[in-house]
């Protein structure tokens, strides 16, 4: 027992002495910050999203029709390319995308309404991952992220994994081309609070 004990105890100093990457500092800051009755959704509306969703419609109708099914009075929603825009309806998503994808200046518009919660859902392939890494740093409460670009793009997924986990959010890849009911659920499910049990 005394062997397993002292073990134990080894352990312990040793993790101790580990150095502090401020991750618990980074959760303990955003966990429960912002204003609780702000929810946003943050939704990419550049160029790329005219992209096909393997050979079905584009990007942009189904984030439309994901858009569309859900409870309006719930969610902030903003688009983004070259311009961030709130938006009050999902017909603003027809005909809207062109331009740079330019969601460093998204993310710092929302972060002028200190949010509990932002979803961004785009298809992780930002003008500048460093301007939007630290825009996201500005932002109040989770950042959690929807991947809705080629699966097979590894880059823009890890992106999209480095910014939910900077805002101690989650991660979801989405393939488009299932429609826009998984979209729509999951965008639900993050909006949820979490668990008080």
């Amino acid at each position: 027992m005394t062997d397993l004990v002292n073990t134990l105890t080894s352990i312990i100093q040793q993790a101790s002495q580990l150095p502090d990457l401020g991750i618990a500092a980074n959760y303990k800051q955003r966990l429960g910050s912002g204003n609780p009755e702000i929810f946003c959704l943050l939704l990419d509306t550049s160029g790329s999203m005219t992209s096909d969703c393997k050979g079905k419609e584009t990007r942009i109708d189904v984030l439309r029709k994901a858009a569309e099914s859900l409870d309006w009075q719930f969610y902030q929603m903003f688009t983004f390319d070259n311009l961030c825009r709130k938006i009050s309806s999902p017909d603003a998503l027809v005909g809207c995308c062109g331009g740079s994808t330019n969601l460093a200046l998204g993310l710092r518009e929302i972060a002028k309404l200190n949010p509990c919660k932002t979803i961004l859902i785009s298809d992780g392939e930002p003008n500048s991952e460093e301007d939007a890494l630290a825009a996201a740093k500005e932002l109040t409460g989770t950042i959690s992220t929807v991947f809705i670009g080629d699966d097979e793009d590894k880059n823009a997924i890890a992106f999209m994994r480095k910014l939910a986990t900077l805002g101690c959010g989650s991660t979801f890849v989405r393939d488009l081309g299932k429609g826009h009911i998984e979209l729509s659920a999951t965008i639900e499910r993050l909006i949820l609070p979490p668990s008080r049990s």
